[in-house]
């Protein structure tokens, strides 16, 4: 059945797909079947446990006779790679993925969301769109091209990392102590990928070439302590208060990227009249972006987010007694900052709206920044192509993300990294990465399967 549905698939870059249901069919059983063991490892970062999924990978890999490696970061935690060799000079092709999951403690499922549950046309669990799915179709569409015998002209590269959703510790060692296991040309991500109408067709596909840089920092105020009878006026918890009222009322200048440039152009395609024609109007502005259209884009408060670096504060803490004045108080802000800004840039300006050098502003953490990958290219230009034939008409539309993933540092390496996750989704299926009732329609996986080996196959096998 392999090579029957190779043989036709194979052909659907030069005319009309026409392969068999039940081989499609097949493969999306399959894929499905990947997920919900996946799922049901229960990857939860914390404490991750990614090794589970690694071990699993590793059955399937070693079953298809596939070479493999594994590195460990941590205790229990593992990444996995393996390689198809190819026969040219050119690079490999990276399909990456993650193990690890979100916790779901304290949400209200309606379904246990470390199971598969289907429903009404849904697979329902966690990690199924974040970003289980992805490395399930990834598994299936690398075995596929093994069992095809077809001769690769590239490496094509499978990796599932851990540690994503918290910093992205797997791939860093990876990238530390094996950086050949990733070294590609070009690299597929999770984010962006086919977005579903509400016909249930696919109306756009997106494109993630760059992200917003995550950075923390931890403002810390002191002050004297004492009786709360006898208040004083050095309170670090208003302070800390005054420098947070300064902060929430500031926004960071508006200001378009080649990246969002190219992004409002090509989502305007799609997008009711009045957003569609301010979205033109921001991407065809030279100098001073246009107030009337930049107040429609505003707000939205997603849209707005990729016009501006963004700092707001998520966690609050001070003082120990409810009788007693504060001797400290702290808050952490979470800043998403523009690729073309640094975090010190992003200091100094949070220091200069404080304006109060009691005021402690430190960073936490180093989460890595990168440049944009290039919104056109050989590799590029090429999955562009197997777009268009996929879903004939469709705009296809290079973003931003507002979240970090793991392309950062992958783009660091020298690898032009995006974001196309193969499984078609409505807008509102994505938003719930994270959140209650995660969920992917189950026709996702077929398609995906499908959508993946062509892209596949056109970068790695066809001439």
């Amino acid at each position: 059945m392999f090579n029957t549905f190779m043989l036709l698939l194979t052909t659907a870059l030069g005319g009309t797909f026409a392969a068999p249901t039940s081989d499609l069919d097949t493969s999306a059983a399959s894929a499905r079947k990947f997920l919900q063991e996946l799922v049901e490892l229960n990857t939860t970062n914390p404490p991750g446990g990614e090794q589970r999924a690694v071990e699993l990978v590793a059955k399937h890999l070693k079953d298809a006779d596939i070479e493999y490696e594994i590195t460990e970061f941590a205790p229990g935690r593992q990444n996995i790679t393996a390689r198809l060799k190819g026969q040219g000079p050119e690079k490999p092709v990276l399909l990456i993925a993650h193990a690890d999951v979100v916790g779901a403690d304290g949400q209200s499922w309606s379904v246990d969301p470390h199971k598969i549950s289907q429903r009404d046309g849904y697979l329902y669990g966690r990690g199924v769109a974040d970003d289980l799915g992805m490395a399930a179709v990834n598994l299936e569409v690398f075995l596929q091209l093994k069992h095809s015998g077809l001769s690769l002209r590239r490496d094509v590269i499978f990796a599932l990392t851990g540690d994503e959703e918290s910093g992205g510790g797997g791939v860093q060692h990876v990238l530390r102590n094996k950086p050949e296991s990733l070294a590609a040309a070009i690299a597929f991500n999770e984010l962006g990928g086919p977005m579903l109408g509400d016909d249930g067709n696919v109306r756009l596909v997106s494109l993630q070439s760059a992200e917003k840089t995550y950075k923390d920092f931890e403002l810390v105020t002191h002050g004297k302590t004492g009786h709360a009878s006898v208040p004083l006026a050095d309170n670090a918890i208003y302070r800390l208060a005054r420098a947070l009222d300064r902060i929430g009322k500031f926004k960071f200048p508006a200001r378009l990227l080649p990246v969002t440039r190219a992004y409002f152009a090509a989502r305007a395609a799609v997008e009711p009249p009045v957003l569609a024609k301010a979205m033109r109007a921001l991407a065809a502005s030279k100098g001073a972006l246009p107030a009337p259209a930049l107040k429609i884009i505003e707000a939205d408060p997603i849209l707005s987010a990729s016009l501006h670096t963004t700092c707001v504060a998520t966690v609050l803490s001070g003082g120990t007694r409810v009788n007693a004045l504060p001797a400290e108080a702290k808050a952490s802000l979470n800043c998403r900052i523009l690729p073309d800004e640094s975090g010190e840039d992003v200091q100094r300006t949070l220091t200069r709206l404080v304006g109060d050098s009691d005021v402690e502003i430190q960073p936490i953490g180093v989460f890595g920044k990168s440049e944009p990958s290039p919104v056109t290219g050989v590799d590029i230009d090429q999955a562009r192509v197997v777009i268009a034939q996929m879903w004939p008409g469709v705009p296809i539309i290079p973003f931003m993300s507002l979240g970090a993933t793991d392309s950062r540092y992958l783009r660091q390496a020298g690898t032009a990294s995006y974001g196309m996750n193969p499984l078609p989704m409505t807008e509102g299926d994505m938003r719930r990465a994270h959140g209650v009732d995660e969920r992917i329609p189950v026709a996702s996986l077929r398609t995906g399967v499908e959508f993946l080996y062509k892209l596949m196959y056109a970068l790695a096998v066809k001439n």
